[in-house]
């Protein structure tokens, strides 16, 4: 070891608090953690006295490898904003970091906003930041040291994404590999691309994929797409290399470039040598002394109306002024034309107006409160502001928007698939007591006891992995949640129809306690019978029954929305107790795709279907304007914190002129009992490969969780419900599969594919719905809105 370093917490503290009572331990949580072989505690007392000091340590063996990273320093921002690395250990010199580790490091992700101050470090603590302007757009560039040559698949970079506030994803990156730190150019360079995000502006995770690279050294190299670059973490997949590497060997191919650029002039014409050789000095005198004198002008221009700007700050004079052009003042709303003929929003979904500057006055966000999320490579837990955790990887199918997110939950997990050993009883914090130690003392002669049996082998089945929860309504079809009940106990005004002028034409499901019927009935203000859903309730039935029926029936009749099926009816006066919704034309949204093709433009030519030539074809546009009626309905049960938790095609209305309404019907009908996963032990149904992996382990269900099923919703609707979500997998495979999010291993989650008619844009979104973060995920009137902009000139083309 070359030094010692003093430790100093977030807030730049040396000092460890110590106890006042003998009896009782002092715990500190270390933020940032400690890497280090060796921890040498001084004690330290304003008065000289005797010190007797006992110190634990709790901790982890650090596996990452890495020792060290060399880059320049962070720049400071307007007003209070510190984006310098503000925890790094190693050597400071012309802001420039070297020998050291410090908050890339350190496993604490920043919040979103930068602004900020969750935890009280100051605003901007958990990012380290670089301006473009102070670095004529050069790439920062950042060098890491590892203890050992070390084979790399990924790398992780966790950035930010406020360009409201001039802060982006970095364009590109350059990732380049070394044995000896000193030739990074014989093993070839990884060169990643950022697909721009001028829409969410949340910081996520960039994972650049390395292909196995054999190195001790990796240098970093990020170009700038704004004005700032902030980051916050960088994190390696890495193992030590079973491998015998050397030291590089200069490369040639620079000595070998040079011999081959310079001329080479024959001997036997010595005139023409000459000739070249004064046209040449000609040239250089020309062209390069013209160029440095306008260099050399400029420069000096520039000294004078520096010296008259800061001399006009000093005798309190704002010589600064700002021009713009009104045309350009659009509030972030305009829209710019991608390549593949769709627009993207340029811009932010809530209309915010850029800052002039960083020193301006400062717009504080509204304040989000601090996730628990559990520490990465620390000693202990810590409380992190970041919206995400850095350890849960959900893997995109794309490189750059991987994202990272573990719950916080204080429940029990579910057990995991692979086998369970019992954990050794935990260490003793405190002193046994007095009597058992002397207990102890007196059974010293006593046999030894037999040694307990090594721990047993567990294993567990995929359904104990799935929490039971009936979702079912006593008709049959799936029953809305309500976070409470009688918020929904006032009523709307519902007719009572007799069921003297209905006439039932099929019965299209049933439950355990009902029936589900088609049936239609005559309207003076109609000049055709509408078509109408009838649940009807089974005589006999017990009193709880006949109340969990009117309560569905009194939630049914708050909701209206032209994009969901609305109660329009109900027989209360006689037996069997029924109520009436709305039906459409087309039936149901899934039946209605696999009706139809895909029209035949660039965006299905990949696309292979299995329908007949003779349906009739639904335009990309008419698909997205489905889908935007579709979080239409789910925006307004949103808005009235009413979770679906079944949403898919199959519980989708169409009608004419492609009109949509959210429905509840699919899960009362046999032809779609295996969409749903059977647990026979409690009688219930559950659709698992539309829902989000909290409802499955924990049970719990939210409006998150329903956008969570909307991504799957729209998945069918992009491939025309020709493919079944994760078809390839059984239910046991699907229930596996998502359990990877709770225990931490994100990386190892299978997601939807990418389908034939869905464009790059619209797919990123899809993949935002299913972020294992339920908190990460955007809500319903940002996907509504995000749709509408996708749509934006779209008549209608569907031919009845």
């Amino acid at each position: 070891m070359d030094h010692w370093t003093t430790y100093s917490d977030g807030r730049g503290e040396e000092l460890l608090e110590g106890n006042t009572n003998t009896y009782l331990a002092q715990t500190s949580q270390l933020s940032p953690p400690i890497i280090a072989a060796r921890v040498r505690f001084v004690p330290y007392s304003d008065h000289p006295r005797t010190v007797c000091m006992r110190v634990e340590i709790y901790g982890c063996r650090y596996t990452e490898g890495l020792v060290s990273y060399t880059m320049p320093d962070g720049d400071p921002r307007g007003g209070d904003y510190n984006l310098r690395d503000l925890t790094y250990d190693g050597s400071r010199k012309g802001g420039w970091l070297s020998g050291g580790l410090g908050q890339l490091s350190d496993g604490e992700t920043g919040h979103t906003n930068f602004r900020v101050d969750a935890l009280g470090r100051g605003r901007g603590y958990e990012w380290v930041g670089w301006k473009n302007d102070t670095r004529q757009s050069q790439s920062i560039e950042i060098t890491f040291e590892f203890d050992s040559v070390r084979n790399f698949s990924a790398v992780h970079i966790y950035a930010n994404n406020f360009f409201t506030k001039d802060t982006q994803v970095f364009s590109r990156a350059r990732v380049l590999f070394s044995v000896g730190g000193e030739h990074y150019h014989v093993q070839p360079a990884v060169e990643f691309e950022y697909v721009v995000d001028r829409i969410f502006e949340h910081a996520r995770n960039v994972t650049i994929r390395l292909h196995n690279a054999a190195a001790k050294f990796v240098k970093l190299q990020l170009f700038f797409s704004l004005k700032w670059i902030l980051i916050s973490e960088v994190a390696f997949d890495s193992e030590p290399c079973q491998c015998n590497m050397t030291e590089e060997t200069p490369p040639l191919a620079t000595t070998e470039a040079s011999e081959v650029a310079i001329p080479v002039v024959p001997a036997h014409t010595p005139s023409s040598g000459f000739l070249v050789g004064g046209l040449v000095t000609l040239g250089v005198v020309f062209g390069v002394v013209p160029v440095a004198l306008c260099i050399l002008y400029y420069r000096v221009r520039l000294t004078k109306e520096t010296s008259k700007t800061s001399l006009s700050k000093e005798n309190g004079i704002d010589t600064r002024k700002v021009s713009m052009k009104m045309k350009d003042l659009h509030i972030n709303m305009n829209l710019s034309q991608l390549s593949n003929g769709y627009s993207r929003a340029k811009g932010n979904l809530y209309g915010h107006v850029a800052m002039e500057e960083e020193g301006a006055s400062v717009y504080q966000e509204p304040y989000k409160g601090p996730i628990h999320n559990p520490g990465y490579h620390t000693l202990g837990p810590v409380i992190s502001s970041s919206d995400t955790s850095f350890k849960c990887p959900l893997p995109l199918d794309t490189d750059d928007s991987v994202d990272y997110a573990v719950p916080g939950m204080n429940v029990t997990p579910p057990p995991p698939f692979s086998d369970v050993h019992s954990p050794p009883p935990p260490v003793p914090l405190t002193r046994p007591p007095l009597t058992k130690v002397i207990a102890q003392e007196h059974s010293l002669n006593a046999p030894a006891p037999p040694i307990p049996p090594p721990p047993t082998q567990h294993y567990f089945r995929a359904s104990q992995v799935c929490q039971a929860i009936n979702i079912q309504g006593v008709t049959g079809s799936v029953i809305y949640a309500v976070a409470d009940v009688s918020e929904f106990r006032n009523a709307q005004s519902v007719p009572e129809v007799g069921r003297h002028s209905l006439r039932v034409l099929e019965t299209i499901g049933e439950g355990t306690f009902g029936t589900v019927q088609l049936c239609e009935v005559k309207n003076a203000s109609r000049s055709e019978p509408q078509m109408l859903v009838l649940k009807s309730l089974n005589t006999m039935v017990d009193n709880a029954t006949k109340e969990e029926f009117i309560q569905e029936a009194q939630l049914l009749s708050c909701i209206d929305d032209p994009n969901i099926a609305r109660l329009v009816g109900m027989t209360t006066r006689s037996e069997p107790l029924c109520i009436l919704q709305e039906y459409l034309e087309y039936g149901d949204l899934y039946d209605f795709l696999r009706r139809h093709d895909p029209e035949n433009n660039s965006l299905a030519q990949n696309a292979v279907f299995k329908e007949g030539s003779e349906c009739s074809f639904l335009t990309y546009g008419a698909l997205v304007y489905i889908s935007s009626q579709v979080a239409s309905g789910m925006k307004h049960l949103e808005k009235l914190n009413v979770v679906h938790r079944d949403l898919a095609t199959r519980n989708c209305l169409v009608g004419r002129s492609l009109h949509i309404k959210v429905s509840d019907l699919g899960m009362s009908q046999a032809k779609y009992h295996r969409d749903y996963y059977h647990l026979s032990e409690e009688h219930a149904m559950l659709p698992i490969r539309w829902m989000a992996w909290e409802s499955i382990v924990q049970a719990r269900f939210s409006t998150k969780s329903d956008v969570w099923a909307f991504g799957v919703t729209l998945w069918e609707i992009l491939t025309m419900a020709r493919q079944h979500p994760y078809d390839e997998l059984s239910n046991d495979g699907v229930l596996e599969n998502v359990s990877h999010c709770y225990h931490g291993d994100g990386s190892g989650m299978m997601v939807l594919p990418q389908p034939a008619l869905c464009p790059r844009e619209m797919y990123d979104m899809m993949t935002a719905c299913w972020r294992p973060n339920d908190r990460q995920r955007p809500p319903f009137w940002e996907i509504h809105l995000f749709l509408q902009r996708k749509n934006l000139g779209y008549t209608l083309d569907y031919i009845e």
